[in-house]
């Protein structure tokens, strides 16, 4: 080792260098390390050798510059160390900001869309059933979370039946995890009109039940209704209409396909919505907060039937655009939309089911009318009605 080297080495431990000096210090130091163990060997061996002879000083000069390199090395690794932390530091931090970009860019933002995207899935192809969602979370390295609760009305009240979390990688979606509340498992609750097979097993279920309770029920009908004259049938009824079973040339019950309709209350999307206040308000230089109230159409309670048609329809076409996503949380997938959507259009809506809740002895009169072809009973619980 020369005199040149040693007094680098002493100014590199003692912090004297400059950046580029410094560098080339550890790039020595790092063609050093295939023999580092050799040398700690022979100077270990050196010093015991110059210890026993008195007066000698090689031994503590050995020593010294051993204790520099060692000191050199470990400052080289944690400098290397500190170097890859600061580097998955700055890609952790420019991944959560271009990921928080891609999902909340936009009018509607992709938050808002894969949430209605969910919401509408949900609404269509399970009777009587809303997602009420409990929040998103976007993450680092392009991932969102949603999550949220199952619900059904049963008599006046909304009751939580499962949860449901979805986890998004960009666009591509997880298949939904599920956790239910109540058994829910309705494999096929409607009797379509083309059928030879009965479906009036839950008549004498409901007939059994007390007074004092409230049941949901799904009903069949004997023929296809439009939505005005379904709607018109249980005006003046006690009770609630809930989902509609639609014809869309994929329900028969033979063939084992997936159902759908649409709820009572309309699946109302961002461009549906009239805005009636928008206020925006600066904070500092560069934030602003704003606030904003909308309507959504109006409609009655038992007509607006082309409202409800169109919005049905509109529901689809959304679907359709995110296909892949609605087949995940689809029971059994393959909703095959397009041709649904081709069915409407040529043969308009067509309803032939419907989900309704009320007193248990209200349903059971449904029975005597002509156009009720069968039911079958859904959940039942203690009065909680609220006559409407």
């Amino acid at each position: 080792m020369g005199g040149d080297f040693k007094k680098r080495l002493r100014d590199y431990a003692e912090g004297k260098l400059s950046e580029e000096k410094n560098a080339e210090i550890e790039l020595e130091l790092e063609k050093m390390e295939a023999y580092q163990a050799f040398l700690d060997q022979q100077l270990d061996k050196g010093h015991r050798n110059k210890e026993s002879i008195p007066g000698s000083t090689d031994g503590n000069i050995n020593k010294k510059e051993s204790k520099i390199i060692r000191k050199a090395k470990w400052k080289a690794r944690t400098h290397n160390a500190l170097t890859a932390l600061a580097i998955i530091f700055m890609v952790t931090v420019f991944c959560s900001i271009a990921t928080t970009v891609y999902f909340t860019s936009g009018k509607p933002n992709k938050m808002a869309i894969y949430r209605d995207v969910v919401r509408s899935t949900i609404a269509i192809t399970e009777p009587n059933v809303q997602f009420q969602s409990g929040g998103t979370r976007v993450n680092p390295f392009f991932t969102m979370d949603l999550d949220g609760e199952l619900q059904k009305w049963i008599g006046s009240e909304h009751v939580i039946t499962g949860n449901l979390n979805m986890r998004f990688l960009l666009s591509k979606a997880s298949f939904p995890e599920r956790t239910s509340l109540i058994d829910d498992n309705i494999s096929w609750p409607f009797r379509h009109p083309t059928s030879a097979n009965p479906l009036n097993r839950d008549w004498s279920k409901l007939d059994k039940l007390p007074e004092g309770t409230v049941a949901e029920a799904c009903i069949s009908f004997n023929d296809f209704y439009s939505t005005d004259e379904t709607l018109k049938k249980f005006k003046g009824k006690n009770m609630r209409p809930l989902w509609f079973a639609v014809d869309t040339g994929f329900d028969d019950v033979n063939a084992r396909p997936s159902f759908i309709g649409f709820p009572y209350q309309p699946l109302w999307h961002h461009d549906d919505m009239t805005v009636t206040n928008h206020k925006e308000e600066k904070i500092g230089l560069l934030n602003r907060t704003v606030s904003e109230s909308a309507i959504s159409p109006r409609i009655e309670d038992y007509g607006s039937a082309e409202i409800r048609n169109d919005n049905f329809v509109k529901t689809l076409e959304l679907l359709q655009k995110y296909t892949e996503i609605a087949d995940r949380i689809a029971f059994g997938g393959g909703l095959r939309i397009p041709e649904r959507l081709e069915y409407l259009k040529n043969h308009g809506v067509k309803i032939y089911g419907i989900v309704v809740t009320g007193p248990s002895k209200e349903i059971l009169k449904l029975r005597e009318e002509s156009w009720v072809a069968g039911i079958y009973l859904g959940e039942v619980r203690l009065w909680n009605w609220e006559e409407r």
